[in-house]
C-alpha cells in the first residue's frame, strides 16, 4: 500500500469522529459522546485491509477524553475541551441542575466528570444529565428528565423544551462549525493536516 492510499483510508475511517469532535476541538461545545469501536477496518482497492485500533484513534484525535463505559467491542467515550467544560459546569443553571441530580458542584470539574463516569458504569441506564456535559441548554435537559411537552423544532439536534431561541442558536452554532470542518477535511490529505487547519474555523462568522 502506498503512503498516499494509507493516508486516504485512515482519513476515511476517522471521518465521522473528526467531524463530530470539531465543535469540541474549537471550544464551542464542552463535550461530545461517541462510541469508539475496538478496531475500525476498511478494504483498500487492492484488497489489503486497513485497521485503526481504538488506542491509535484516541492518540490521533489529540483530545482530552474519558471512557465512560467500556464494553467488549467498543467504548462510550466523552471527548471534551477542558476550559469549555469548566466554564459550562460553572454556569448557574447547569450547577443548579447538577446539584439537583446529586453532584457536588463545589468539588470541581474533574470530580464531576468522575461522578458521571461512575453513573454510566453502575448500569442503571443513561444518566440524562449528561446533556449538560454535551452543551445542551439546562432547560432542555431538565425538560427531558421531567417528561414535559416538547417544543416542536424542525430538524432539531436534541429535544427542545420551553422557548426554542437559545436551543436553535446553539444548534446552528454547532452545525456551522461541523460544516466548516467538513469543508476543511475534504481538501486535507490526512487527519494530521486537518488538525493543523481546524483552528482556522471562526465559530462566529462561519
Amino acid at each position: 500500500m502506498t503512503p498516499t492510499s494509507c493516508f486516504f483510508h485512515r482519513k476515511s475511517l476517522l471521518r465521522f469522529l473528526l467531524l463530530k469532535t470539531a465543535t469540541v476541538r474549537r471550544g464551542v461545545k464542552p463535550g461530545e459522546l461517541l462510541r469508539v469501536r475496538r478496531c475500525f477496518t476498511a478494504e483498500t482497492g487492492n484488497g489489503d485491509p486497513v485497521c485503526l485500533h481504538r488506542r491509535d484513534i484516541l492518540n490521533i484525535l489529540e483530545l482530552d477524553y474519558l471512557e465512560l463505559l467500556v464494553e467488549r467491542d467498543s467504548s462510550l467515550v466523552l471527548f471534551y475541551h477542558p476550559e469549555t467544560m469548566v466554564r459550562t459546569l460553572s454556569e448557574p443553571e447547569n450547577r443548579a441542575l447538577l446539584e439537583h441530580c446529586g453532584y457536588r458542584t463545589d468539588a470541581g470539574c474533574d470530580a464531576m466528570l468522575r461522578e458521571l463516569q461512575r453513573r454510566f458504569r453502575r448500569g442503571n441506564g443513561l444518566p440524562h444529565e449528561v446533556g449538560i456535559f454535551l452543551g445542551y441548554p439546562a432547560k432542555d435537559v431538565a425538560g427531558f428528565m421531567a417528561n414535559l411537552p416538547r417544543t416542536p423544532v424542525e430538524h432539531g439536534r436534541w429535544a427542545v423544551y420551553g422557548d426554542a431561541g437559545e436551543s436553535i442558536a446553539r444548534m446552528s452554532l454547532y452545525s456551522r462549525v461541523e460544516a466548516a470542518a467538513e469543508r476543511i477535511l475534504n481538501v486535507c490529505r490526512d487527519p494530521q493536516a486537518f488538525l493543523e487547519h481546524i483552528s482556522t474555523i471562526n465559530p462566529i462568522t462561519q
